[in-house]
């Protein structure tokens, strides 16, 4: 799997491919719905890097807040049209992405767009990925560990 990644062409989204695949704990660390972007990220473990990934632009979404162990999965185009229908989106270019954890649970997102970087940032630093507005910027209103 590449370290750093901006898919949104059609030809990354084959139905059914394996885009991301992670043994690591991801939460949900910001959302943004004026900017319509979800931005999981995956703290530093043992000195290794932190991974953020990010959904641009989100058009629905289910979600948990933790995931342990992470998939990121096209759908198939069955799986697709039965989201489709369910969110009743258009179906115009959305790419339907499913979200799958080690203990079976599979969520979704639905965007244009999907990219991950690995950097050796702070957890709580903003990521390079995405800009957040001041007031849902996670570094401002997350307790930081001098708290």
């Amino acid at each position: 799997m590449q370290t750093d990644a901006w898919l949104n062409q059609d030809n990354h989204f084959a139905p059914g491919r394996v885009l991301f695949r992670s043994d690591r704990a991801f939460k949900v660390w910001a959302y943004s719905l004026s900017h319509s972007q979800l931005l999981l990220r995956s703290a530093p473990v043992d000195g290794g890097p932190r991974i953020d990934v990010l959904f641009k632009p989100v058009e629905a979404i289910r979600t948990g807040m933790v995931y342990d162990g992470l998939v990121i999965r096209c759908a198939t185009d069955e799986e697709r049209a039965r989201i489709v229908a369910d969110t009743g989106k258009s179906g115009r270019n959305e790419r339907v992405h499913f979200l799958e954890t080690s203990d079976g649970r599979t969520d979704y997102v639905i965007s244009g767009a999907v990219g991950w970087a690995t950097d050796n940032e702070d957890p709580r630093a903003p990521s390079r990925l995405a800009s957040f507005a001041p007031a849902t910027d996670p570094a401002r209103i997350l307790p930081t560990d001098a708290s």
